[in-house]
């Protein structure tokens, strides 16, 4: 399908951000300076003929990575473009479409880019999933795309599935009505993370069954321009895991203060493809660690749940404030939300961590 990029819009987004040309959802973000950087996928609101596409229709179609900046600590976004499209004119890791990913600043200065990137793999398997790298020197344009991906189910099946990660067969990865009568496969969505020895972590969401999910956790290491996994780890379950199926966009924050490393996954309970959208719940959900590699305590108001009936799902942190015990968040409307908020961005909101609380403007 013709991927359709709009120019930046030319007029600025207050109190969320609900852009006329484009569809927007899944978020992550960084800050560098007064600037705050958010990044979310994005789709056109039209298709190459005019007509109009439903939200439904999406994945019939290549998403780009968009890019929009505050000044002002949110409260009014300037839309900076495309960040990232798919290489469809090439037979690569990422040729048919992009999901979900993260941003973060490197020691000098430069910032490591992590994506999903999805293999043109025909009609019956599009959703195979990979790990996918590149470098940026100012946030704004890619400088370097790695030209395969960090972690392929595909070429790397035997070592993930030692590991104790649940993939399908190879001949089924990424088919479109799931694994094992469950939900599609989950290699995807990699949050990176530095820690104080400055190591770089890379966390994802994946599978330990059909329909048990968990998260994978990697220690990289880099070689001149190259990065590699020096060592895959255990799948972390959480202790509410058997609550839901899937385990999406997981974000860590650490609280030096306090010693608390924060976990935040939105999560979603989908039982199998061609589920009715109404059956399946979505929430966000908060756990907390003294250490890293947990274990994880949910530390949500519910449970894990801080978010749920207000239809946000894929928020991240745009502020940490940690002397205050908040962070400052901003997240997207699912395709569910009413009044026309469904993919768009809500305004900025806080999250208080103890007690656990969230705070609408």
């Amino acid at each position: 399908m013709t991927q359709i990029i709009p120019a930046p819009y030319a007029l600025p987004f207050n109190n969320g951000i609900y852009h006329p040309l484009l569809y927007l959802w899944d978020a992550w973000s960084y800050a560098e300076d007064s600037t705050f950087h958010l990044y979310c996928l994005a789709v056109a609101r039209k298709k190459a003929d005019g007509t109009a596409m439903d939200p439904s229709e999406r994945n019939n179609f290549p998403f780009h990575i968009r890019h929009f900046s505050s000044l002002d600590e949110g409260n009014t976004w300037t839309d900076e473009g495309c960040f990232l499209e798919v290489r469809s004119e090439e037979d690569k890791h990422d040729s048919r479409t992009i999901w979900s990913g993260s941003i973060h600043p490197l020691p000098k200065g430069e910032k490591l880019v992590a994506y999903t990137g999805l293999h043109n793999m025909g009609v019956e398997r599009p959703f195979l999933q990979t790990i996918a790298l590149g470098l940026s020197t100012d946030g704004a344009t890619m400088s370097w795309r790695a030209q395969e991906p960090l972690s392929s189910p595909l070429r790397d099946w035997e070592t993930i599935r030692a590991k104790g990660y649940y993939l399908d067969q190879v001949e089924k990865l990424g088919h479109r009505d799931g694994e094992g009568g469950g939900p599609i496969m989950a290699w995807r969505d990699p949050y990176i993370y530095l820690d104080s020895a400055e190591r770089i972590h890379l966390f994802w969401a994946a599978k330990v069954g059909s329909h048990s999910n968990a998260m994978a956790h990697a220690l990289l290491d880099r070689r001149d321009d190259s990065f590699f996994i020096d060592r895959l780890l255990a799948p972390t379950v959480l202790p509410d895991g058997a609550e839901f199926t899937q385990l999406e966009l997981p974000k860590i924050h650490f609280d030096p203060k306090n010693n608390w490393y924060y976990l935040i996954v939105s999560s979603c309970n989908r039982l199998y493809e061609g589920q009715s959208d109404a059956e399946v719940d979505k929430a966000i959900r908060l756990y907390r660690s003294k250490a890293l590699q947990g274990p994880w305590e949910p530390w949500g108001i519910n449970g894990s749940r801080i978010l749920g009936p207000e239809h946000l799902f894929g928020m991240t942190v745009i502020k940490e404030d940690f002397e205050q015990k908040r962070l400052l968040c901003i997240s997207p409307y699912t395709d569910a939300a009413p009044d026309f908020l469904g993919l768009t961005f809500s305004k900025p909101f806080y999250v208080y961590l103890d007690p656990v609380k969230v705070v609408f403007p």
